[in-house]
Order: structure tokens, then C-alpha cells, then sequence
């Protein structure tokens, strides 16, 4: 399916959180500019949260930020967290359609056009990594957090914690007041909340390519033990307060 056999009639809101890309942001956001602005309707816009980044990554988005018309960038003086800078993009997205992504270029942009398609039906449609290219203890860990939450929840969604999908402003915005379960996976508890509130989701299959430039940001081994602990323990929160 190509970008030309596909309309849609809505502006989409593209959100996402920036922190220490430098050797990677200019082509992630260059990929995005040709590959998926190009061709959405006037009034889209391209929103970023950076997060107060110290390698360069505040004075390539200044330069991009005159490049592109549609984009905003929002510099933070600090740094609050992942889940913070989700929130905040998804309270500002003005458009009625958001679409939620990584600044790694891990992603491929071309993949939106697999998703788009579906925004009209459903609330939200969520784009599932295959062959996903990450360390092999974050592939476990997800992979374990995944069979939990699919076996609590009665859900058979892959990749829960995804950031790649586009979902219905107002019903983001509606679910975040609730959101507090999950802080460092906030995609994840608002996917379950949006399924468990009766939204319709789609899953659709997306490409996951290695990085580029850089490395993946991983946790001391005392950090991810606790991290993932935090993740099990929102699940088990998080389906006490449904039911």
C-alpha cells in the first residue's frame, strides 16, 4: 500500500520525546519530513519534547525547527522522566488524530502508512514490533511483561509498551486523568485502558530496525531488576483498581 492510495481526513498530531539523539535526530526527523509529512492533510503538526540534552541535540532541533514549519519543539530545563514528556506531548497535540514515536530511528516512518488506514474505525491502532532489534534482557523482560499482562487482562496484544501508534485526541486525553498505574510505561497501562474501557484497538505488525548511531540507553543491572519490578507491580495495581 503506498502513501498515494491512502487518505486521510483528519490532521494528525506526530509526538515525540528528544533526549541525546544528536547523531541521530537530523535524519530521524528528515525520514519523517519526506516520508509521512509530505502527504498529510494541512494542519498537521510535529511535536517534540526535549528533554534537556547536553550533546547538541537543542541546536540541531533549532536548525530543523526553521527547515520545517510544522514543527514545535518544547526545551526543557530539566529532566522528568519518560512518562512525564508523554504526557505532556499528548495534552498538547492540538489535531485529532496523535501519533506517538521514538526520536531513536529505530522505527520506520513509512510503517505510519500501515496504521493510517485504520484510524477512521478505530480508537486506537496500535503498531506491534517484529523482529525487534534490542538487547536480549529487554526482549526477555518484555517479552515476560507481555505474557503477563496478556493473561491478567484477557488481551492478546503483543508489545504493549510499543510507541508507535496513533490513537483518537480526545480519547487520550480522556484516559490520561487516570493514568497513574505504570509511570515508566505509560504506553502500555493507557492501551490497556483504552481496551478496558471499552475503545476499539487494532493491532497492526510494524518493522523494527537496529540503531544506527549510538547506544541503547540500558539500566544498571540493579536498575532493570527494579524497573521491572515496578512494571509487574502496575499490572497487578492496575487490574485491582478495574475490577
Amino acid at each position: 500500500m503506498t502513501t498515494q492510495s491512502i487518505t486521510l481526513p483528519r490532521p494528525v498530531s506526530v509526538v515525540m520525546p528528544v533526549c541525546n539523539e544528536a547523531e541521530v535526530i537530523e535524519s530521524t526527523i528528515d525520514e519523517w519530513a519526506r516520508d509521512v509529512f509530505a502527504h498529510l492533510p494541512d494542519g498537521s503538526e510535529f511535536i517534540i519534547d526535549e528533554a534537556a540534552s547536553t550533546d547538541g541535540t537543542v541546536e540541531i532541533l533549532a536548525r530543523l525547527s526553521e527547515k520545517y514549519s510544522f514543527l514545535r519543539v518544547h526545551n526543557r530545563a530539566d529532566r522528568d522522566g519518560f512518562a512525564n514528556a508523554a504526557r505532556r506531548l499528548y495534552e498538547s497535540a492540538r489535531c485529532p488524530l496523535v501519533f506517538f514515536t521514538d526520536s531513536d530511528g529505530q522505527y520506520v516512518a513509512a510503517e505510519f502508512w500501515k496504521l493510517a488506514p485504520h484510524a477512521a474505525e478505530f480508537d486506537l491502532v496500535h503498531g506491534a514490533k517484529i523482529g525487534r532489534q534490542d538487547t536480549l534482557a529487554r526482549r526477555v523482560a518484555s517479552g515476560i511483561f507481555n505474557v503477563i499482562a496478556r493473561v491478567m487482562f484477557g488481551i492478546r496484544y503483543a508489545d504493549i509498551n510499543s510507541a508507535f501508534r496513533i490513537v483518537k485526541r480526545d480519547v487520550v486525553v480522556r484516559l490520561l486523568q487516570s493514568t497513574h498505574c505504570m509511570p515508566t510505561l505509560i504506553n502500555a497501562e493507557l492501551l490497556l485502558r483504552t481496551k478496558m474501557a471499552g475503545y476499539s484497538v487494532k493491532q497492526i505488525d510494524v518493522r523494527h530496525r537496529p540503531r544506527l548511531f549510538g547506544a541503547s540507553r540500558s539500566l544498571p543491572a540493579w536498575g532493570f531488576l527494579r524497573e521491572s519490578y515496578r512494571a509487574y507491580r502496575g499490572l497487578w495495581d492496575l487490574k485491582r483498581e478495574l475490577k
